[in-house]
């Protein structure tokens, strides 16, 4: 290994934001990148449904307002930096790029970056999944290398191929299949639970044990089995949640003693502490 460092003092290393900048009037753009020949990286993951949580409303509503059309606002933010550089593949000022990302960028809103590469360039290298563990922490990513099409050797998975999908896979281009009609009102995605409304198998059987409420009502009523596909195709978790539904008022949510002592000690604090109002208000 060498014994100094391998990058010398370097004038053109930017500490700020790569993907949002503001100009003199405030008005969100998108901002320059420093001219070079190759982009690498590992650009920082977080999940579309995390963005306001993390990031606050007024640079998401920024961030969608610049990128509106190239990137979904379900996507992850990695994908933002997947776009720029892509963007300047295709404007002749970068030659390659080579980034990491998190695993499900093959698949989704987060894909249809990957789609914009393959509509103006092309992937050339790949890893789909590979096992990230550093310091602790045990992850999933996709690593990618894409031009503008001219490298015309292809490596997926280590295997040499003849074509990289979006998806990231090499064999049938499943990306472009079509919905069938046929399917439809088949499946849907279910609930998505915002906060810990789950209930552990024995704690979930103590409350369908327990005497009526004191508005005469059982337990049941809002205890509920929570099923999705792995429980149907596998074996069934025998998963809970508490399930107030959507409008029940919250004094007669209370009657139903233990679920609703569940909920406020688990759930409120935490629901007090988001960004949406309706969340905090219908904890």
């Amino acid at each position: 290994m060498p014994t100094e460092p391998i990058l010398r003092h370097l004038t053109n290393i930017q500490h700020r934001d790569a993907i949002l900048d503001f100009d003199k009037e405030g008005k969100a753009v998108e901002p320059e990148w420093p001219e070079t020949d190759f982009i690498v990286g590992n650009p920082p993951f977080l999940g579309g449904k995390r963005l306001r949580s993390e990031l606050r409303d007024a640079y998401v509503d920024a961030l969608f307002e610049v990128y509106d059309g190239r990137v979904p606002a379900e996507a992850d933010l990695v994908t933002y930096w997947y776009e720029k550089a892509r963007a300047l593949v295709e404007a002749g000022k970068v030659k390659r790029v080579g980034l990491l990302a998190t695993q499900g960028i093959r698949g989704g809103a987060n894909r249809a970056v990957l789609e914009r590469i393959k509509d103006t360039g092309d992937i050339f290298w790949a890893q789909s999944d590979r096992d990230w563990v550093q310091d602790g922490v045990n992850v999933h990513v996709s690593m990618i290398g894409f031009d503008d099409g001219s490298e015309t050797k292809k490596i997926l998975d280590e295997k040499s191929v003849s074509a990289i999908h979006a998806n990231l896979t090499s064999e049938a281009d499943t990306t472009t299949a079509r919905i069938l009609p046929e399917n439809s009102g088949i499946c849907f995605m279910g609930t998505t639970k915002i906060g810990a409304f789950n209930l552990a198998p024995d704690v979930a059987r103590e409350m369908l044990a327990a005497p009526v409420n004191p508005n005469g009502r059982p337990n049941s009523d809002v205890v509920k089995l929570w099923v999705n596909a792995m429980d149907i195709t596998r074996r069934p978790r025998g998963m809970y949640v508490v399930d107030f539904g959507a409008d029940m008022p919250e004094a007669e949510a209370a009657l139903y003693e233990e679920p609703f002592e569940h909920l406020r000690r688990y759930v409120y604090d935490k629901r007090q502490e988001n960004n949406r109002e309706t969340y905090r208000r219908k904890w």
